[in-house]
């Protein structure tokens, strides 16, 4: 499979998983009557666009710089790290407030990152399986 087509077809399915997962939660927060003092949406765009990138990354890297096959695991531990950090520093507002959130909604600000995280991880296993 040629490296446009694998973009693409992991770009289309990371956009669907992102969305089918949005929707099931907001609606199962739903069918629980649960109210978030936050926009659920917001953590999943930040969640979808930021392993996109990661994703579209690890996909191309390998092909454009061999050299950097070797070195996708250490990548990734830093990519994640860099995620979680700079998911703080963009909801900093929200989650250093005085106000105490509930289990259910911490919960819910980290279910997007996992099942994104999870994604990721499945995806870079396929990339470093490929090679042997």
């Amino acid at each position: 499979m040629n490296l446009n087509k694998r973009l693409l077809s992991n770009a289309a399915l990371l956009l669907v998983t992102g969305v089918v997962a949005y929707f099931l939660h907001s609606g199962l927060l739903q069918l629980l009557d649960i109210e978030l003092p936050y926009k659920l949406l917001n953590f999943y765009l930040f969640a979808g666009i930021s392993s996109l990138i990661i994703c579209l990354t690890f996909i191309s890297l390998p092909a454009l710089v061999p050299a950097f096959y070797d070195k996708l695991g250490f990548i990734f531990l830093f990519t994640i790290f860099g995620k979680l950090l700079f998911m703080g520093l963009v909801f900093k507002d929200l989650l250093f407030q005085e106000e105490v959130f509930t289990r259910l909604q911490r919960l819910s600000m980290l279910i997007p990152i996992f099942i994104f995280l999870i994604y990721e991880v499945l995806l870079l296993i396929r990339i470093l399986n490929k090679k042997t």
